[in-house]
């Protein structure tokens, strides 16, 4: 796996301290243009036994490759990206209603690097 360079961590670090005081971080995409970026927020999700569960593409998070990354900021950068809708799933409750619950595609876990990345 990639390792983040010392110059993006400490980008991710001034955005993670800006965002805790409320400060509107702006120009997050340029951040997304690098690989290393999409394995940490890979590494990150893949632990979760939620990773492994089909979106409504029928992928999950086995495979993620280079290839996958790049082709998703090849994407992003010519603005072509487009998300698809959540698949949803209705959970049973102790009281017996149902919860619902959305589970995206792979790359819609990717692209919320906010969460990804633990801000």
């Amino acid at each position: 796996m990639r390792m983040l360079s010392a110059d993006i961590n400490r980008k991710l670090e001034a955005i993670e301290q800006a965002s805790r005081k409320g400060v509107k971080v702006k120009d997050l995409s340029r951040l997304m243009n690098h690989p290393a970026i999409w394995f940490q927020a890979y590494a990150n999700i893949y632990s979760n036994k939620g990773a492994v569960t089909k979106g409504v593409d029928n992928t999950t998070m086995d495979g993620f490759s280079e290839d996958r990354a790049l082709n998703l900021i090849k994407l992003l950068k010519e603005r072509l990206y487009r998300p698809k809708p959540v698949r949803r799933v209705y959970i049973p409750k102790a009281n017996g209603k149902l919860r619902p619950l959305g589970i995206p595609i792979v790359r819609a876990y990717c692209t919320s690097m906010q969460w990804a990345l633990g801000f």
